[in-house]
């Protein structure tokens, strides 16, 4: 850790996206449409698209601009993980679900890049894959089983070893890994932004700076906001982490705050120094709340996710400064994983929150109270590739039209105790799981690995 560390410039955004120059007014009066979508990141603006490739008017409403939330924040990341793992996916839901959830998974990659020609978005996509990595030999007994578990379910996957990692010129703090064959990493505000000029230049209705108040159901429901409303027969909340704090399925997620960093540029002998990184693959680590890290375009070094932070009420429009303090944690990180970069100042740091479900799957659907409420919230940080997916997704469901994928991921949202004991549970399990890191790092700082 350096002394320019502490004094990291924290964002209020993320560097990946600013406030766009034709940023859409908010609305004004009331106004009518056939879907109004609550929430412009990946997952509003695909619906939007593909409802307007059927001849469905949808309006977007979102409260800052489409981009500001999650699609706009992460690491950058395309990846076909699905559930926390699939192991886990095994256990919770059995092994033919299991299956169908990876080919689902690599769908969802596969329509993202099929996005990239579809709208012309030019997003620095590198179709690398992404390796889950071992940072101390302890987690390399568990992470094969892992894999080959992972390829029984039909998962595109193989154990890369350590003579392999140090082909690719990965650094040596990443002694073997899992490889996610299918996806790889990109600039996700090109994605996000890119996503919204192509609903813009299709005359779909955007309207930025516009909170939603509330929803009155019925027949048409209407939605109120500060300055005028919307009149919809159906409505998609694809609010995310935020919809806690608008309506349902709000009481199903929990809402996390993860912080990144990007570091400046590295220099040709600094990028020589960590063995050259020449695939550019995505890298997570094998801890239970893992360390991420990408190496972009411009040749910086982006990372984060590790120790993430949970608050007692759920509401994110209420927390933020408080991300500062937790920056130190995901550069001390960097810092232990690339001592060969200890002169590689980081440029900036900025947080996001995230929505979590006890599944670990997404939440989407239709309520069951109220037939034209649809949703699509919670992907537990695997968003770029699920998020993006659901435009199709969602748009046959509101339509009536068949799709194999919803028998797969339509389900009943799991339930979640009031606050207090939410908080207790959700506070508890992080404890364990960043306790279980902690011994992990120390073993490494010990025994001196991957220096």
């Amino acid at each position: 850790m350096t002394t320019h560390d502490r004094a990291t410039p924290f964002l209020d955004i993320s560097p990946y996206v600013s406030l766009p120059t034709d940023l859409q007014g908010p609305l004004q009066g009331d106004i009518r449409a056939d879907v109004v979508i609550v929430g412009g990141g990946f997952t509003g603006l695909s619906t939007a698209l593909a409802l307007h490739k059927a001849g469905v008017e949808a309006v977007v409403l979102e409260r800052s601009f489409c981009g500001y939330g999650a699609s706009g924040r992460n690491a950058g990341h395309l990846t076909p993980t699905i559930c926390k793992d699939l192991p886990t996916a095994n256990l919770l839901f059995g092994a033919e679900t299991a299956a169908k959830l990876v080919r689902f998974a690599d769908h969802c990659v596969e329509s993202a890049e099929q996005m990239f020609g579809e709208y012309g978005i030019d997003c620095d996509y590198q179709q690398s894959g992404n390796i889950m990595s071992v940072v101390h030999p302890s987690q390399e007994a568990r992470l094969r089983k892992a894999t080959e578990s992972a390829r029984a379910l039909g998962a595109k996957m193989h154990f890369i070893e350590a003579g392999e990692m140090r082909e690719r010129g990965l650094p040596k703090a990443f002694l073997c890994g899992a490889l996610e064959e299918a996806g790889g990493t990109l600039h996700p505000g090109k994605f996000i932004l890119g996503l919204r000029q192509a609903a813009l230049q299709r005359g779909i209705r955007i309207y930025e700076q516009t909170a939603v108040d509330r929803i009155q159901h019925g027949k048409p429901l209407r939605v109120m906001t500060p300055c005028g409303s919307v009149s919809a027969d159906k409505l998609l909340m694809a609010s995310n982490a935020y919809t806690p704090e608008i309506g349902k399925p709000g009481e199903r997620i929990v809402p996390l705050h993860v912080t990144l960093f990007e570091t400046e540029p590295l220099t040709d002998e600094q990028l020589a120094a960590i063995g050259g990184w020449q695939g550019r693959e995505g890298i997570y680590t094998a801890h239970e709340s893992m360390e991420s890290y990408r190496l972009t375009a411009q040749r910086t070094i982006i990372g984060g996710s590790k120790n993430v932070q949970y608050f007692y009420d759920c509401q994110p429009r209420r927390h933020g400064g408080e991300a500062d303090a937790s920056k130190m944690s995901v550069i001390n990180a960097f810092r232990e994983r690339f001592p060969a970069l200890s002169a590689v100042q980081i440029a900036h740091s900025w947080a996001g929150w995230i929505g979590m479900t006890m599944n670990f799957l997404p939440i989407v659907g239709r309520s069951p109270e109220h037939q034209s409420y649809y949703y699509s919230v919670g992907y537990n940080g695997h968003g770029v590739a699920q998020a993006s997916s659901m435009g199709a997704l969602l748009a046959d469901q509101m339509l009536g039209k068949a799709n194999p994928w919803h028998a797969v991921i339509c389900r009943k949202p799991v339930y979640l105790p009031p606050g207090p004991l939410r908080w207790l549970a959700v506070k508890g399990l992080l404890g364990v799981v960043n306790g279980i890191d902690r011994h992990i790092d120390r073993k490494i700082r010990r025994e001196g690995i991957g220096r």
